[in-house]
């Protein structure tokens, strides 16, 4: 069954709920810096469920291929979780190392497995993020449609759909045939655009490391590291240097920190070109955020769960 006004406005309801949310957190983590952020984020988050972490594929500077992209994603959200939570058993799998040849045909992984179980060992809404392109949600619902009737996907994607035509993103241009499949598909979708929305969050060295930075906190001294790495910035000194950190939107919605004005609109999809086209039922957008809320809760959240060294 298509996403209809109902099913948005009980997905609404649960974001507000006093129990935990359950997550599975799909990212290209090797990508750019925000995913880090958002995999430290949901790690301490106390009204999250985190299910498991799962490695995206991309292709950029960074990685030549795909499948490249991917194997890096799962090496670094390794040594995020690593540092955040010594010890911690919680589940990391490599996802796609291929994008989608077409529309009809999934790349199989054990993120997109681990995505169905999730979906299917709980009769409560499970909340899968992603914060790369979309490979593995659209495989895992190529491979088990079935899990539509509660899982929820939140992307971080696509451009404001009311201010650009073309919703060509970093992460919905590299598969846009899996962008087709999960926005034409009856699983539940909330989307947070990137250009015009997401694009709000940044932070800048300085404020990084005010508040994470020689706190006996080794994910804090690592996330600072990034940021001065990417803005040629030493420990020491300080200079005007931002930086968006879009990824930990989909962590914020469901704290329940900064979803300002989340719409249910008809839903979208997107062509050939990656220009937006109408689809069959509803969405949730949201492309308002309390940017201050977000940065606040995100590093007092770091700062107060994750581990420290004394």
């Amino acid at each position: 069954m298509k996403m209809n006004r109902n099913i948005c406005e009980k997905i609404l309801s649960r974001l507000t709920s006093p129990e935990p949310r359950k997550l599975f957190l799909d990212t290209d983590a090797a990508n750019e810096i925000d995913d880090q952020f958002a995999i430290a984020y949901a790690m301490c988050a106390d009204n999250i469920e985190l299910l498991g972490l799962g490695a995206a594929p991309f292709v950029n500077n960074n990685a030549d291929n795909p499948a490249q992209g991917m194997e890096k994603s799962y090496i670094e959200m390794r040594r995020v979780r690593d540092l955040t939570c010594p010890g911690s058993k919680l589940p990391l799998y490599r996802g796609a190392d291929a994008y989608l040849k077409d529309k009809n045909t999934p790349v199989d992984s054990p993120a997109a497995r681990a995505i169905i179980e999730a979906a299917h060992s709980t009769d409560d809404y499970v909340f899968a993020a992603f914060i790369g392109c979309f490979t593995d949600a659209a495989s895992a619902l190529l491979i088990d449609p079935s899990i539509s009737k509660n899982l929820v996907i939140v992307l971080i994607g696509a451009n404001d759909a009311d201010r650009y035509q073309s919703a060509n993103d970093f992460n919905l241009r590299q598969d846009r045939a899996a962008a087709q499949v999960v926005f034409e598909s009856d699983c539940p979708v909330i989307l947070l655009p990137a250009a015009g929305g997401t694009s709000v969050l940044t932070t800048t060295v300085g404020e990084t490391a005010y508040y994470l930075e020689d706190k006996n906190i080794p994910v804090g001294d690592y996330l600072s590291y990034l940021m001065r790495r990417d803005h040629d910035c030493p420990r020491g000194s300080f200079r005007p240097a931002t930086h968006i950190i879009w990824d930990i939107s989909s962590v914020a919605i469901l704290r329940g920190k900064g979803f300002v004005s989340p719409e249910i609109r008809d839903a979208l999809s997107v062509d050939d070109e990656g220009m937006f086209i109408p689809a069959e039922g509803k969405f949730i957008y949201n492309k308002s955020f309390d940017r201050d809320a977000i940065f606040e809760d995100m590093y007092k959240t770091i700062v107060s769960k994750a581990y420290r060294t004394e």
